[in-house]
């Protein structure tokens, strides 16, 4: 299978890089640590972190996020899927369906980071980070829509697989607890965010061996390779 990132996604968001995790996961298996309690503690330093210290702000992760959404056609309401995570960590909303994806959410709050898993039997043939040409197919959980005239969507050959880069994961190809093949995803939208997004997966790649038992495979698509066969 190919991923792959489509050239104008570079041209529209200079320093962009797409951070992938290929992760065969095997059963849970708790140990000494447990991830619901580390997405609580995720949580709490997500808290810390929007104190002002000296009347100074500390560094927003979320504005690059507003800045590239502003690039592309996006549609109203969307947002990077950290807005959203935060939000829903700032109103005690936060919802885990399982030790899987409270290990994602918990790893995504502590390095402001963006993080997707898609499961790779439900992917058809290709997975393509591209600008839309519009009319694109996407299966939300309620009902069908079609994409904008240049958004930026994850395709694979039956239509668009997610909406506004990382906005909407459709259930479509949507990793879940009973996902064993998974290609976890994270962008970093600027030169500026590229190391703490790395950071982000590689400890996700650690966490996941931990409790799952996980063989991964880590890459990075770039200017320099847009395009990785798995």
């Amino acid at each position: 299978m190919k991923i792959y990132v489509e050239e104008a996604v570079f041209s529209l968001l200079p320093g962009f890089t797409l951070f992938c995790l290929e992760a065969d996961l095997g059963p849970f298996c708790p140990g000494m640590k447990n991830p619901k309690f580390e997405l609580e503690n995720a949580v709490e330093s997500v808290k810390k972190r929007e104190k002002k210290e000296e009347g100074f702000p500390l560094f927003n992760p979320l504005e690059p996020w507003r800045e590239a959404f502003k690039k592309f056609t996006s549609e109203k309401g969307s947002k990077s899927s950290l807005e959203s995570l935060i939000e829903a960590a700032d109103l005690k909303a936060l919802q885990a369906l399982g030790p899987m994806e409270e290990v994602e959410k918990a790893v995504s709050l502590y390095f402001s980071a963006p993080l997707s898993g898609v499961d790779l039997s439900k992917v058809n043939r290709f997975l393509g980070l591209c600008l839309s040409g519009g009319r694109d197919p996407f299966q939300d959980e309620k009902r069908e829509s079609l994409t904008l005239e240049g958004e930026v969507c994850y395709m694979d050959r039956l239509g668009a697989a997610s909406r506004c880069i990382n906005w909407k994961i459709s259930p479509r190809v949507k990793a879940t607890e009973e996902s064993r093949k998974i290609l976890f995803l994270s962008e970093a939208v600027d030169k500026d965010s590229r190391m703490r997004t790395g950071e982000a997966v590689r400890d996700l790649d650690r966490r996941l061996q931990t409790y799952f038992g996980a063989k991964t495979r880590f890459f990075a698509l770039d200017e320099g390779q847009m395009s990785k066969r798995i």
